[in-house]
């Protein structure tokens, strides 16, 4: 009987934290959801075409600043922004949607897959990783992602021991319709697919392997009709290829030198930071002692004890886990999809339930007893701490994507006066433009030509800006509005022209001084991003 007792304590003690994590992750959701962050530089370019294009254009044409993202994602957040409002709240509520049904969805996943503490701290990383709540909050689709992974996961759970049609139907349409809303999904589907068919050929089970084809089959047709309206434009896209090359962000294949084989130690030593949220981010000293300070080896440790339990373990269950890992690398050794910082985001529930098997499997096998708890909390805590900390001083919420657009837009706006002209940079054109719709500024601006590509250097360009200059030149007062952290275009090629970057210096301090030869700042706004200043002009005879 105590027996029994102990173990019922514990399911009750196990339980109890569960909801206090889902709990948490709402909290934290809504309150970064309603601080209502102004949109940075990628959800500007993706939110112009929200706002902009019809539905039939959003599935039939390019988006503005060569944005990708699926037609599903695309399709709900058109349909907030008509229903509800051209505002952020507005753009966000689909990603914020995606992100909570994430966190509950997880729970039966994790909890077939794992142990009760192990499945515990799996919800519990996936509820307030920083990262992942970022994207909760972000109009970009990988919250969508994510979910797409989660439902992925929970369709096998739910369908792959059926065999029966009706059932094989349902799992198919269900997996044919989610690669209509997520780009990624591809590759846990097809994953499934390729582990449970090669177990079942492996076994010998003739019958569960031939019923399957009927769900493989939609996927395969779905995935085929979808690539070819839509994805295989993206993909073919040589820009974001040679984007993503330049700083490293596909897997070499084959590596053929120590710095390739350093590539795969450091994208999963930085996974371990984002997204998964589990790296003690209190030194950023960059040596060897700060990264050992962050203790990544305690997460990665578990990593490899999780990927050798599922191993000893289901067949099944490990090719699930392992085929779309398997898969991801090699899209991103043929250059099909960078993995880097948010690419991580669709995958990183796979790379969870390692990790929390791995507690488990350890806990289990040096009997820790009731230290599991202090276990527990010693792989969680880095997340947890970051994610209070950010709630405490949201401003410091991944800071390098913290933008400053609407306070500076709108800081105009306030002391707008009539008469006044306003000067946007080619820079920060897309913010302004987008702004223009969402809120009533009460001025137009005039918008600074992009003339780089036809100056020869910094005394050629000058003298181009010069046609810019003139529309506001016999004024009293101009505002400038520039981006100090976005220099170049979409479509750029790194550092050029190279006038333009040489000199180590912000190409944007160029343009203020050419604005001091003209006036004299009398008020300004500088923020992390967007800088703004308002100058009297000097006196023309």
């Amino acid at each position: 009987m105590q027996h029994n007792t102990y173990f019922s304590e514990e399911k009750k003690k196990w339980f109890f934290i569960l909801k206090i994590f889902l709990f948490a992750g709402l909290v934290i959701r809504f309150y970064h959801f309603f601080y209502d962050r102004s949109l940075w530089m990628d959800e500007v370019y993706l939110s112009s075409s929200l706002l902009k294009t019809s539905y039939l254009d959003l599935a039939t044409k390019p988006l503005y600043y060569q944005q990708k993202a699926p037609i599903g994602f695309l399709w709900l957040v058109r349909f907030m922004v008509e229903t509800f409002g051209n505002t952020e709240l507005c753009l966000r509520t689909i990603p914020l949607i995606s992100g909570i049904v994430s966190m509950f969805l997880f729970v039966p996943v994790s909890r077939y897959f794992l142990s009760k503490p192990g499945a515990v701290l799996a919800t519990g990383i996936l509820c307030i990783s920083p990262a992942l709540v970022y994207h909760s909050v972000e109009i970009k689709q990988y919250s969508t992602e994510l979910l797409a992974t989660i439902l992925s996961l929970y369709l096998f759970i739910k369908y792959s021991q059926k065999n029966d049609i009706k059932n094989m139907l349902v799992w198919g349409i269900c997996g044919a319709l989610i690669l209509w809303f997520s780009y990624s999904a591809i590759f846990i589907l097809a994953g499934i697919a390729i582990g449970l068919s090669a177990f079942y050929l492996v076994t010998k089970n003739i019958k569960q392997f031939s019923i399957s084809i009927i769900p493989f089959g939609f996927w395969l047709i779905s995935f085929a009709i979808n690539y070819f309206l839509f994805t295989h434009k993206h993909a073919e896209s040589q820009w974001i290829a040679y984007w993503f090359r330049s700083y490293h962000n596909f897997m070499p294949f084959p590596p053929t030198s120590f710095t390739d084989t350093k590539w795969f130690f450091i994208n999963v030593y930085r996974m371990m930071d984002y997204p998964l949220g589990l790296l003690w981010n209190f030194n950023s000293t960059p040596s060897v002692f700060g990264i050992i300070v962050k203790l990544p080896f305690i997460p990665i440790a578990l990593l490899l004890a999780g990927a050798y339990a599922f191993i000893k373990g289901s067949k099944t269950n490990a090719l699930t886990i392992f085929v779309p890992v398997i898969l991801t690398f090699i899209a991103s050794g043929l250059e099909l999809y960078p993995l880097t910082e948010r690419f991580w985001v669709f995958i990183s529930p796979v790379f969870i339930l390692m990790i929390a098997n791995g507690f488990s499997y350890i806990a289990e096998k040096f009997r820790f007893g009731k230290w599991t708890v202090l276990f527990f909390l010693l792989v969680i805590a880095p997340a947890l701490i970051q994610s209070a900390a950010f709630m405490m001083n949201p401003e410091q919420f991944y800071v390098h994507k913290k933008s400053f657009q609407r306070e500076a837009l709108l800081f105009v706006n306030r002391n707008y006066s009539p008469g006044d002209a306003v000067y946007v940079y080619w820079n920060n054109l897309p913010g302004y433009k987008l702004y223009k719709l969402m809120y009533p500024l009460k001025y137009t601006a005039i918008e600074g030509e992009d003339q780089r590509k036809f100056a020869q250097s910094y005394g050629d360009y000058d003298q181009r800006l010069n046609a810019d200059f003139s529309k506001f030149s016999k004024g009293k007062r101009v505002w400038l509005i520039y981006n100090t952290r976005f220099l170049t275009d979409i479509g750029d090629r790194i550092d050029e022209p190279f006038w333009y970057y040489k000199d180590r210096q912000n190409p944007t301090d160029h343009l203020f001084k050419e604005f001091m030869k003209m006036g004299r700042p009398v008020r300004k706004f500088v923020s992390a991003d967007v800088t703004v200043y308002l100058f009297e002009l000097h006196k023309t005879n």
